[in-house]
């Protein structure tokens, strides 16, 4: 099963020398109601993943490499609807974008 939560409001936080060096920072996610759903950890590139987990309080804990934190923080910042889905049986943990039109917010010649 996949759930699924807009995001409406993060924030972030980076850190030093976290879990022995390996963890950089975290992106905390928020719905509408400002109710906490979770983070993205960002994990030093070429360090193994921790698995993502869903807790019993529904609280996700999703993470990416370092190398995707650009394409995080900009998806964050500049699409909407935004969506943390996570698939309760294989563990795998997305951000994803709801239906928009092609080229939305840019200029045209």
């Amino acid at each position: 099963m996949v759930v699924s939560h807009k995001i409406k409001d993060y924030s972030t936080l980076i850190i030093s020398n976290y879990s022995g060096g390996k963890q950089i920072g975290f992106l905390y996610l928020y719905d509408a109601n400002n109710k906490y759903l979770g983070y993205f950890g960002i994990i030093k590139d070429g360090q193994a993943l921790p698995q993502n987990v869903q807790h019993s309080n529904n609280i996700l804990n999703i993470y990416f490499h370092e190398a995707e934190m650009e394409t995080l923080l900009d998806t964050l910042r500049n699409e909407d609807p935004v969506y943390v889905k996570f698939h309760t049986t294989l563990k795998w943990g997305s951000l994803s974008t709801g239906k928009e039109p092609v080229g939305e917010g840019e200029d045209t010649p």
